[in-house]
């Protein structure tokens, strides 16, 4: 039998169904249209216009940039601009990051963009995990993931890590990013007695718990998200706002930060990534 040649849409496309697990079948349906039209499609008998690949790519759950690659291999117009988060156009953006950065002081809170990238620290975050907006991805990995003075001083490290990794395998499947699927192999190298699922603990949600001054500093975070996004860089950003978990971690979060802010000129409390 000879072996069916994809259109480059179409190497895209089945690499999208494989990735969600679908058929052509599955996928024909939960679009709208036919299996004979999607297999045309895939094997670039028929051209698809743009309405048919954004349906595809909204039952697919494809991330807002690579639905401009699918759009761009089917010979189409992208959808979706780009911009740099400190472009004019994100002005908007980059005011409401900076206005929920420094409105949670004095907790620490961190912009993050795809794969680990740490865009902006407020001064809370600067006190407890300096230096992370100067971080590369792959430091952050090795810092984290590795042996070294921030294994020691988070009590529940095992714990922390299994949660990170279960995000950077989401990111990772979501996206299809060879980058983050990079990250998310050294993460897995730096600690495979951890790939197992972790077992349920006291905490809701797999926080860290610092050991700082002899004293356990217990957090709790949630994250924030721009849902309504139109734009490549706007959807891909997360903000992680941390909170004390009790009462005796909120007074040594508030020490920790004031020593900080005072031994760090103004201008320094505050880091984003240029």
């Amino acid at each position: 039998m000879a072996q069916t040649t994809l259109s480059l849409f179409g190497e895209h496309l089945r690499r999208w169904r494989a990735a969600r697990g679908m058929s052509q079948l599955d996928l024909a349906v939960a679009v709208g249209t036919t299996p004979r039209h999607l297999s045309f499609v895939e094997t670039g008998r028929s051209r698809p216009g743009a309405a048919l690949v954004l349906r595809l790519a909204d039952v697919l759950a494809v991330p807002m940039r690579e639905r401009n690659t699918l759009l761009a291999a089917a010979g189409l117009p992208i959808a979706y601009p780009t911009h740099h988060l400190d472009s004019e156009a994100l002005r908007a953006v980059r005011d409401v990051l900076d206005r929920v950065l420094r409105g949670h002081e004095p907790y620490p809170a961190w912009v993050i963009g795809r794969g680990l990238r740490f865009l902006a620290a407020n001064a809370g975050a600067q006190a407890l995990m300096p230096g992370l907006t100067s971080m590369s991805a792959t430091q952050i990995v090795e810092l984290w993931f590795g042996p070294g003075p921030l294994r020691e001083r988070v009590e529940n490290w095992s714990d922390v890590v299994r949660a990170t990794l279960t995000v950077l395998r989401r990111e990772a499947v979501l996206t299809g990013d060879g980058d983050v699927v990079a990250l998310l192999h050294r993460a897995e190298e730096l600690a495979p007695e951890l790939s197992a699922p972790a077992p349920g603990g006291d905490s809701p949600v797999a926080c860290p718990v610092f050991r700082i001054d002899g004293q356990l500093l217990r957090t709790i975070s949630t994250v924030m998200r721009f849902d309504n996004a139109t734009e490549v860089t706007t959807s891909e950003l997360r903000v992680e706002l941390l909170f004390p978990a009790d009462e005796e971690s909120d007074r040594l979060l508030r020490e920790l930060v004031a020593r900080s802010v005072a031994q760090t000129p103004t201008a320094d409390v505050y880091s984003r990534r240029r």
